[in-house]
């Protein structure tokens, strides 16, 4: 599998890939354990191999096979660190990225918070600038009643 298509898998996938690589590993562990133990257990007669050499080389096979069984064990495990260290850097990649994707939205959160409190401010001002027009507004008419008022009282006491 290509770095891009364990990119493109979703995490259940990568597990299950783990999964299944581990199940393989067991298995060849127990492929191992079991070509040890007939190591083991194989008795070579010399009598039966009818010489020294005979047997040597019976023995000779048992070893080969028992060190390519160890050799596709090792390049299994070498395989499987690889894919799981690629496993890895593409989650940390891909949680570099959803983390960049929130601190974005986050900023963008924050100046369209701003903007929007800048704004309900200046209406807040525009606001307060009319009542304030409207009240010297009506207090210049009360003072003008006032005068009015005033002026029609000392008209009348004359």
């Amino acid at each position: 599998m290509t770095v891009k298509e364990l990119r493109k898998l979703s995490r259940s996938d990568l597990l299950e890939l783990l999964i299944s690589q581990t199940e393989e590993n067991q298995v060849l562990k127990s492929r191992v354990d079991q070509m040890q133990n007939q190591l083991l257990d194989r008795r070579i007669a010399v009598d039966k191999a009818g010489s020294i050499a005979e047997a040597s080389l019976q023995l000779n096979g048992v070893f080969q096979a028992a060190e390519k069984a160890a050799q596709q064990y090792l390049e299994n495990i070498q395989r499987m660190s690889e894919e799981q260290d690629t496993i890895g850097r593409n989650i940390r990649e891909k949680a570099a990225e959803e983390a960049e994707a929130i601190r974005a939205d986050a900023e963008k959160i924050r100046q369209e918070a701003e903007s929007y409190s800048r704004k309900v401010h200046e209406q807040a001002d525009a606001y307060w600038k009319q009542v304030i027009d409207r009240a010297a507004k009506l207090l210049k008419d009360q003072d003008a009643l006032r005068e009015m008022v005033q002026s029609a009282g000392k008209g009348m006491t004359e």
